[in-house]
């Protein structure tokens, strides 16, 4: 390594978010180490994280080489993916239209890395790398030197650290975690509750608490010690036995739900207290992109999180599969495979709606599954033409019949996405109708709509989201043992590892048109109606 390639590690560290926090860098440059700290008395963990990134980088000439190690996927991401030009062009404003917080930092991390050729890395928190713990225990030990607790101690350990209402006491390992289930329901929930519980019971005594009805449970204290005996025979069950919520935001919350409307009051203060009432040193989120958002809010409070991702739509980016799509996607091709014989009996197109929102997972997999002459789903805008083509092109050849599948946020090409509407609550649904009446008019073949709704939500899990749901769970009991909090469980490849939570809540994960599955799809003779 030459004199102008450098290696750096860095980290930062928060006590309450917002709170004391350190920053810590270890700078490689040839043979030589240098460490550098520092801290701060009210900031958060992500500014310590840009804070450490910035000092390191001022202390390498303009010009130099660089790979800058961090656990911060946020930070990585921020400039592996573009995130910072996108920024600069927008006037600051994140993909959810907020502002980017510790702008000021922002600025002056693009500025050094533009004049220097800095790449990226992403190291995971907790790392087995010497100068990554090194960089944990400066950014600590820079804390603890602001508040005169000993600076430089090298034998702290991170469970005699103080963690606000959440700390360990003496030393000892942790012993009550408590877990919820969020948003819409689906099957294999139970699935994912029984092994949080047997995981953790049979394997290290810890207890288990679960709040009942989501959030809701959390912010007015209500919960339920959960043994084994509260989850015998639950594996095969679906929906939850704590019950859900999707319309209790604890961060806006009112009596009766508030369905996302900013109508309530900010009780998350309540919950925090409730869980430091029953001890409980972390909190299990299972949800989807709803509930984990949630979770990483309650995390920036300073409440260890570990999230477990939930949701039929298959839509979580961290994850390769989320639990109880595999059930949705065969519950749909059931109900796809009757409706085959009902059209053929009647010379009929049938229009099947699924589920998905503003992704195709479901209506894709399911209608390659079930024989779907024509797939429409919300990354593919279709047009009535091609799609009336093809049904007239079947006819031709002696097809008497179509089976339409279509995403309920799927719309034709220059319009937008149906919504039904319900007071002030708009919620996808009704194109398979209007669907069915187009094809009625531009094909004179009768054609009926049926949506399936809610019926993909419920019954039984199959045995592969059993099988996910129980790894899910255990990983999740794992976590919390080793004190990996704030991470996410999620599937790579055939793998169960676990992710920053911070990295799981961004963005959508929508079908690639260009995947092997539309090429699939394609190559039999299928129509998304659109000219690909």
């Amino acid at each position: 390594m030459s004199a102008e390639e450098y290696i750096i590690y860095t980290d930062g560290a928060c006590s309450g978010n917002p709170g004391p926090g350190g920053w810590g860098a270890v700078i490689l440059d040839g043979d030589s180490v240098q460490e550098i700290s520092g801290s701060a008395d009210e900031t958060t963990n992500q500014r310590m994280e840009l804070q450490a990134a910035v000092e390191a980088l001022r202390h390498v000439p303009p010009g130099s080489k660089v790979k800058l190690y961090s656990d911060s996927a946020y930070l990585v991401n921020c400039f592996n993916e573009g995130w910072m030009k996108r920024w600069l062009s927008n006037g600051w404003q994140s993909s959810k239209g907020k502002k980017v917080e510790n702008q000021d930092l922002w600025e002056l991390l693009f500025e050094l890395a533009e004049i220097n050729r800095v790449e990226w890395i992403k190291v995971k928190g907790h790392a087995d790398d010497r100068y990554n713990q090194c960089c944990d225990k400066l950014a600590r030990g820079a804390i603890n030197k602001s508040q005169n607790k000993g600076a430089g101690d090298e034998n702290l350990s991170a469970e005699a650290e103080d963690t606000g209402k959440f700390k360990t006491k003496g030393g000892r390992k942790l012993r009550r975690i408590g877990l919820l289930t969020g948003g819409g329901d689906c099957p294999g929930l139970n699935a994912v509750i029984r092994a949080v519980v047997k995981g953790a019971g049979y394997n290290y005594d810890i207890e288990s608490i679960g709040f009942n009805n989501g959030f809701k449970g959390l912010v007015e204290n209500d919960a339920v010690v959960l043994d084994d005996y509260a989850v015998s025979g639950i594996l095969t069950r679906g929906g939850t036995i704590l019950g859900t919520s999707n319309r209790d935001n604890p961060f806006d919350f009112r009596p009766g739900g508030s369905d996302y409307q900013e109508t309530g009051v900010d009780r998350s203060s309540d919950a925090v207290e409730n869980l430091a009432k029953r001890n409980i040193e972390a909190l299990v989120v299972i949800g989807g992109d709803g509930s984990l958002l949630l979770a990483h809010r309650f995390s920036k409070l300073g409440v260890p999180v570990i999230g477990i991702p939930k949701t039929i739509d298959n839509d979580l980016p961290a994850t390769d599969i989320t639990f109880g799509f595999d059930s949705a996607v065969t519950t749909a091709t059931e109900a796809i495979d009757k409706i085959h014989t009902t059209a053929e009996s009647h010379h009929r197109v049938m229009v099947v709606e699924v589920m998905g929102r503003h992704a195709g997972w479901i209506a894709l997999q399911a209608g390659m599954a079930g024989g779907g002459d024509i797939i429409l789903i919300p990354e593919l805008p279709f047009k009535y033409s091609y799609v009336a083509e093809k049904i007239t092109e079947r006819r031709r050849r002696g097809k008497k019949f179509s089976i339409v599948v279509v995403a309920e946020g799927a719309y034709p090409a220059g319009e937008e996405p149906i919504y039904q509407q319900k007071g002030d609550v708009k919620r996808l649904g009704g194109i398979g109708t209007v669907v069915s009446r187009e094809i009625e008019k531009l094909t004179g073949m009768e054609s009926r709509a049926t949506v399936l709704g809610h019926l993909q939500r419920g019954g039984s899990p199959t045995s592969y989201d059993r099988v996910l749901a129980t790894r899910f769970g255990v990983k999740a009991v794992e976590l919390f043992q080793k004190g990996h909090f704030n991470e996410m469980v999620c599937l790579k490849g055939n793998q169960v590892k676990s992710v920053d939570l911070e990295e799981a809540v961004q963005g959508t994960k929508r079908v690639d048109p260009d995947s092997e599955l539309v090429r699939t799809a394609l190559a039999v003779g299928t129509s998304f109606g659109h000219l690909l």
